[in-house]
């Protein structure tokens, strides 16, 4: 097939070798209980489909993973957080903003075993809601909404070590998603497929349907979100020295390759709401011709907005190319931009609540994760809490 006939999963660097399981639109699984009635997206791990619970005659969203084996971990590290999550304590766990699974099982293919995820269905993610507004801001009183449900699901402060055991370091705009107040775009969904159904491309033996999009719209949500994708979660009890983290979203002491724990998580949450505010990221290292992440261009530009890192990052970084950029200064011939965190928000005017938001900002981007604010800290801060009759 040539690369331009190609669509939706099949378009993915490694789709021949995940073994996607077959769904046929109108297939029920388990035990005749989930009728699928449209494809709701793809990932390189899975396919997820709007479906019918014929049990309860509700919606569910049903999410198929490629073929469990050994080089698909992220599958059944997912499965694994998920039962995790759902025995925690909703208090605690954080997992009453997660997207648990109302029921895991697994189903036959061709070439072996697929787990299944069935959840309550959500809106669309923070990423497409905010592209439906001018130039990709949210209103402020939907990012403090996003921004508090985050945090209050980080809190670790007053939780029992046993009942933190997974962080999601992945915290960004497309792995979060909006709670709604009813199914209108899901019985939205269901009828536009019934007038104009779907016809998939086979790909040999495998159909390939195209998904549905949902309405990206703030008419219908919430001001709720829900953290999604737990393919890539980590245990919280434990401190990491490696590589982790999306490449616009990656906290300092990760780039540095020193030790780094659960802190990751706020750092996370504040480039989120600076990119769900401004329309932008806050950094952007990426060398677009080669589609490569640069590190001295990442490191001048966390510079820019944080300050030279701290002497003991850079004596004990396990990288050896991060002394070389250091001469208890900056050496390396890429310049430090000309560019702060003042200069970078521009939806906020200049005045008592730019001074508060900066505040709350410049409390999370510290380089040292130990130094970084408690998602307690900012939970009360005096920012938010200016929207708290709002959200």
């Amino acid at each position: 097939m040539a690369t331009a006939d190609k669509i939706e999963e099949q378009t993915l660097l490694r789709y021949p070798q995940r073994q996607y399981y077959p769904i046929r639109l109108q297939q029920r699984l388990k035990d005749d209980r989930y009728t699928i009635l449209a494809k709701l997206g793809y990932g390189a791990y899975s396919t997820v489909w709007l479906a019918r619970d014929e049990r309860t005659n509700m919606y569910a969203s049903v999410k198929v993973f490629v073929r469990d084996d050994t080089t698909t971990p992220q599958v059944l590290n997912e499965i694994q957080t998920l039962k995790h999550l759902a025995g925690c304590s909703l208090e605690h766990s954080g997992s009453g903003i997660a997207r648990l699974a109302d029921d895991i099982f697994q189903i036959d293919g061709p070439a072996g075993q697929h787990y299944c995820t069935a959840s309550n269905p959500q809106g669309c993610n923070l990423w497409d809601l905010r592209l439906t507004f001018p130039d990709g801001r949210l209103p402020k009183v939907l990012v403090v909404a996003a921004g508090r449900c985050l945090v209050s699901a980080t809190n670790t402060q007053f939780t029992p070590l046993k009942l933190r055991p997974y962080q999601k370091p992945e915290i960004t705009s497309r792995n979060v998603l909006t709670a709604v107040a009813n199914d209108d775009q899901f019985v939205e969904i269901e009828r536009a497929e019934e007038l104009n159904p779907s016809v998939p491309v086979m790909d040999g033996t495998y159909p390939v349907y195209r998904s549905r999009e949902e309405p990206a719209t703030a008419r219908n949500i919430t001001g709720i979100v829900h953290l999604n994708d737990f393919g890539s979660a980590r245990s919280a009890s434990a401190s990491y020295q490696d590589w982790w983290m999306p490449d616009l979203y990656r906290a300092p002491e990760i780039l540095m390759r020193v030790p780094w724990d659960f802190g990751v998580e706020t750092w996370s949450i504040g480039i989120l709401i600076l990119e769900l505010l401004e329309g932008r990221n806050l950094f952007y290292p990426i060398d677009e011709e080669h589609n490569q992440y640069v590190l001295p261009v990442a490191l001048a530009q966390y510079i820019s907005v944080l300050g030279h890192p701290p002497l003991w990052m850079i004596q004990e970084s396990t990288d050896p190319t991060i002394p070389t950029l250091f001469d208890s200064q900056w050496i390396c011939e890429i310049p430090i931009p000309a560019f702060s965190l003042e200069h970078f928000v521009t939806a906020i005017p200049p005045g008592t609540e730019k001074d508060k938001f900066l505040d709350y900002m410049r409390r999370i981007l510290v380089w040292d994760g130990k130094q970084r604010a408690t998602s307690s800290d900012l939970f009360h801060h005096e920012w938010p809490q200016m929207y708290e009759s709002q959200t």
